[in-house]
Formats: C-alpha cells, structure tokens, sequence
C-alpha cells in the first residue's frame, strides 16, 4: 500500500510542476501572454506523457495513472484547443503501450474533451469555490468511467480491486488539491498585479499632487506681479523691482522642475574627474552659516580622491545628505565628514548627532515623498541622492540610532583603477592610512 501511494504522489509532483513552477517564472521574466498560454499546455502534455511512462501500476491491458488530472486542467481553464490537443497527446501515448485499455483512453478522453468543451465558457465564469468542486466531480466521474469502461471490455483482476479503489479514491482528492492550488496561486498573482498596479497610479497621483503644489506658489507670485506691471502709474523703480521678483519666482519653479528631473533622469549629462576633497569643501562653505545657526561642528578628515561624475549633481547630493543631518541636530551637535579607501572604491562617510531614525525609516528612505522631517519636508531630497549615486554606479548605506545619530556611507568607484594611475598626493594619503591602520 505504501508503494502505491509513494507512485500515486510521484504522479501528483508531476502535475504539481506546471501549477507551481512555471507561472512563477513566466511572470518574474515578463513573457508575452500567447507563450504564456502554449508554455503551460506544453507542460501539461508533458506531464500526461510522464504519467503514462511511469504509472502507479499496471496490468496487461490497464494502466492506472493520473494522467486525467493534467486532461481535465487544460481543458477547463484552458478552452477547446488545448483540450484537443492535450486528448490527442494522451491517446497517441497510450497507443505506444497497446492492449484492450487503449480503447478506454480513447473513449474517457472524448468524454473529457466534449465535456470540457461544453463547460469551458460556464466554468471560468464560476467562483473559485465552485470551480475546484465542479473540477473533482468531473475527475471523480471520469475515473469511475474509465474503471468501468475498463471492467465492461476486458475485466480488472481481483489483484486489481484494492488498485481500482485506491485510484477511485485518491485521483478526486489529488484533484482537489491541484485545483485549490491553481486557484490560490492565481490569486496571489492577480493581487500582486493589483499592488503593483496601485503603488504605481498612487506614485503618479503623489507627483501630479507635488508638482502641482510646488509650482503653483512660485507660478501665482509671478503672474501677480506681472499683472501689476499693467498699471500705469507705477514707478520705473517699483516696476523693475516687480519684474525681478517675477524672474526669482520663475527661477524657483524651474528648480524644483530641475529636482525632479534629476529623479526622472538619473543619468549624468557632463561627465569629469572630480577632487573629493575639494568638491567637499565647497559644499561645507555653502552650509557653514547654517550650521553655524544650528550650533553644529563641523569636523572632516578628507583625502584627495579623484571620481568620475557630474560636478553640480555631486555637489547636490552632498548638500541634501549635510543638510539633512544638520537640520536632525536643532540643539546643536557634530557633523563628520570621512574620506578613506575600502575594498578597492572611495568611501565618503557622513555622520551627525542628531535625533535619529527608526529601522522603519530608513527602510523607506529614497521613496518618493516620503520624509522624516514631517511638514518641512518634501520627501525629495534623499530620492533625489539614491538616483544621483545609482548613476555614479555607486551603493549608499545607512545606519541610524534614535538620539544617537545617523552615518551615512557612499561608495563611490575612484577615476583612477589602479595604483598606477594615482596621484602622487593619493599614493601620500593611501601610504598613511595602511600605516595608521
């Protein structure tokens, strides 16, 4: 008995391939539904024909196999074309084996495919519950058909009997599972399309919501002011002073355009080799008022490295990550800036004081809008520096403690690939640091 169910559940591995397998895999690989569709019949025909090839058992005449199971899947879900050439898969392979059961496979295969021809159309309109029922009735009356098909032409041995009853009862079971699968896999992927295809429309959503926010302040302040040139009474200097603010309001709106096309267009459009060091310090003296109204210290340990890449959005992504992490010190605190060498790629390390974030937080950073500044924020800074570090092909790490402070680790590739090509101020630096280290 254990012999037999062993070769009854090697049948059901088989049949569970497709149902499991390949929808997962045609789906991770974007492949078009037509194929789609041939694949998974492709699969069911090859699954009848290791049915047939290693059956449960056999006798002269008759094989007892799940080969039914497979018939009945694509016939259903399926339709007219795959069942017709699913049958004729199955009585071309039963052909091969011959004796007086290969008219039983013909006529319980006839019957599958009518009656799946029949049902097709209702079958599919059916909810999941009905449709995994009404697909082991069918299973459960077929092989009774087949066992009495197979009694009525040439008789089932009393050896047979426990076989024929095994069969009876375990092909409508198998075909309950394998139907309640189909149909809780189909599931799961219609609900993933669905979460896709909402983040996607709430991501749309979310950029028409912003940009139409953030243009429109700058926009309105300019057609007022232009609209208050219309005056005639207006003073030469007035009216040059309302055209300036027209101009810087106008400049505005075209920044934040420029901060999302960063996002859109990550790619860097003046490419050249860049001082660390140097670009650093520029971006320090920018922030330094800042920090110096925010009570912040700024310390720095930098190396004259050389990179590949956009000078002014290398500099924008140094500016939102510095910001970010003086604004997370109100009460004051240290800003670090470290400039080093590690596993063969520049590291510019940035870390402050601050308040911190949760894991949560930083699971989210670089998504568009979100921000851990509350209202003060747009939720564009850090997308905008995950983009312009993916195009430098570099990695960003984050590491983070509630009233700790945050570090902030970027990889970057150096323009120069071996020790060769270094500078002789870089060979300085390296030579110091592997005897300090």
């Amino acid at each position: 008995m254990l012999a037999i169910l062993k070769d009854f559940l090697l049948n059901l591995f088989f049949i569970l391939i497709p149902i499991f397998i390949v929808p997962l895999w045609v789906e991770e690989r974007n492949i078009p539904r037509h194929i789609k569709q041939h694949l998974f019949t492709v699969c069911l025909a090859l699954v009848i024909i290791l049915c047939i090839t290693i059956p449960v058992s056999s006798d002269p005449d008759f094989i007892f196999d799940l080969r039914q199971i497979p018939l009945w899947l694509g016939s259903l879900y399926k339709g007219p074309a795959t069942s017709l050439f699913l049958c004729l898969v199955t009585i071309g392979c039963r052909l091969l084996f011959g004796g007086a059961g290969f008219l039983v496979t013909v006529i319980t295969s006839i019957f599958i495919m009518i009656t799946s021809m029949t049902l097709s159309k209702k079958f599919l309109q059916l909810s999941s519950k009905h449709r995994i029922l009404l697909a082991t009735a069918l299973c459960a009356f077929s092989g009774s058909l087949s066992l009495e098909l197979a009694q009525m032409f040439q008789g089932i041995s009393s050896s047979s009997s426990i076989m024929s009853l095994t069969y009876l009862f375990v092909q409508p079971i198998f075909m309950l599972i394998v139907c309640s699968l189909k149909e809780m896999i189909y599931k799961n992927m219609e609900l993933r399309k669905r979460i896709i295809r909402a983040e996607k429309m709430e991501v749309v959503s979310h950029l028409a919501a912003s940009i139409s926010h953030e243009i429109r302040n700058p926009l309105t302040a300019a057609r007022g002011f232009m609209q208050l040139l219309e005056q005639h009474h207006l003073s030469p200097e007035k009216r040059k002073q309302y055209i300036q603010i027209a101009i810087e309001e106008l400049d505005r709106a075209e920044a934040i355009i420029t901060d999302y096309l960063t996002f859109a267009k990550p790619a860097p459009e003046s490419v050249e080799k860049l001082n660390v060091k140097t670009e650093i310090e520029r971006v320090i003296d920018l922030l330094r008022p800042f920090a110096n109204m925010n009570s912040v210290e700024v310390k720095t340990t930098l190396a004259p490295f050389t990179i590949t890449g956009e000078r002014e959005k290398f500099r924008q992504c140094l500016l939102n990550i510095m910001k970010n992490s003086i604004e997370a010190m109100p009460n004051g605190g240290v800003l670090q800036i470290y400039v080093s060498i590690e596993k063969q790629r520049m590291l510019i390390r940035i870390s402050d004081t601050g308040v911190g974030m949760t894991k949560e937080q930083i699971d989210r950073l670089g998504e568009p809008y979100f921000t851990a500044k509350g209202i003060k924020g747009t939720g564009l800074g850090m997308m905008v520096v995950y983009r312009i570090i993916e195009s430098m092909n570099g990695t960003i790490h984050i590491k983070s403690e509630i009233h700790k402070g945050t570090e902030v680790s970027i990889y970057l590739p150096l323009s120069s690939s071996n020790s060769h090509d270094l500078t002789n101020e870089e060979k300085k630096f390296l030579q110091h640091y592997k005897t300090s280290t």
